[in-house]
């Protein structure tokens, strides 16, 4: 399954695929005021990238290598928001019709910012899951294309650009932390990272309540968590990795953590207030790890943490962070 999808030509194909269509995003020191962050450490600000996550990368490529047909027929595609807001963004620039399904917990923000691109909009149930389950059917019934979030080699080798990208901008990277959801971003960037360049150590990071990729690799093979997933990291919470990103993860990730919601409520405030970026739980989910040690970076000398998605409205950072301060 990992072997012949995901070489370093396909990669690299992806990238001057997409490169009309996505930013460059930057990179930017962390501050070091306070000592609070590891020496050395860099942000890759990809919450700056067109619609507001790295997703758009794998939207993008996905909806360029389909067939003149399924273009023109449309797509579907479910999101917890970050996803359905990339492929409704790629959709309208690229001409092709879309249906996004969402789950009633879609945050309002991101509910209203996919309806400006003018897709299809379908609310249904209460997880992300759900809502993939009853766009997939949609998908199946009308003879659509469906634009996996995460279990796609398409999707995989989007996300994965990342990584080219990265190693152009820091030639010495030793190191890079990445959030974990559905695994796509981890395992394309990964497969990337570790084919360029082995010594690279690569550390993935989940919410405590959706640890679904620890779970998997305790038990061998990609398994649904047993319970609901339960986080504020909305963006980071399938039940269920992808068999794809699960295989790309237990061959070249080198260790995964977890972080609880507090830790990233207090990693949303501190990038505001030290780097002026507005980002959602999942896209500092990194930071969290980094501050609490659980991300350990001990030896690392051009280490990255990857800012995956900043689509939060302003209002709900402080009042998350006031909830924190309560509890």
């Amino acid at each position: 399954m990992t072997e012949t999808p995901f070489t370093l030509d396909r990669f690299a194909a992806a990238r001057q695929r997409i490169a009309p269509y996505v930013r460059h995003t930057p990179m930017l020191p962390a501050p070091l005021l306070h000592h609070d962050s590891p020496h050395g450490l860099q942000l890759k600000l990809e919450n700056m990238q067109i619609a507001g996550s790295f997703k758009v990368r794998g939207a993008f490529n996905t909806l360029l290598s389909l067939e003149p047909e399924q273009q023109q027929r449309g797509v579907v595609a479910s999101s917890g928001g970050n996803h359905g807001l990339a492929v409704a963004c790629a959709a309208q620039r690229l001409g092709i019709p879309a249906t996004i399904y969402l789950p009633a917990t879609a945050t309002p923000d991101r509910v209203a910012r996919i309806h400006q691109f003018g897709v299809d909009l379908v609310t249904h149930g209460t997880s992300w899951d759900e809502a993939h389950a009853r766009a997939l059917a949609h998908a199946e019934a009308d003879g659509l294309a469906y634009v996996h979030p995460f279990d796609d080699p398409r999707t995989v080798i989007g996300q994965g650009t990342l990584a080219l990208e990265l190693l152009d901008d820091l030639p010495d990277l030793d190191c890079v932390v990445i959030a974990i959801g559905g695994g796509g971003l981890i395992a394309g960037m990964a497969a990337v990272l570790k084919q360029s360049r082995p010594q690279i150590r690569i550390i993935g990071v989940e919410p405590k309540g959706a640890a679904s990729m620890h779970h998997s690799l305790q038990r061998g093979f990609a398994e649904r968590l047993p319970e609901p997933s339960n986080t504020i990291a909305d963006t980071l919470a399938p039940r269920k990795v992808g068999d794809y990103t699960f295989a790309l993860a237990q061959q070249y990730v080198d260790t995964v953590v977890q972080v609880d919601d507090l830790a990233m409520v207090h990693a949303m405030r501190w990038l505001w207030r030290e780097c002026n970026q507005l980002v959602e739980p999942a896209g500092v989910a990194v930071i969290a790890a980094l501050h609490s040690g659980v991300a350990d970076l001990h030896g690392a000398v051009a280490p990255v943490a990857v800012i995956c998605g900043g689509n939060a409205a302003a209002g709900s950072v402080f009042e998350l962070y006031q909830q924190a301060i309560r509890s």
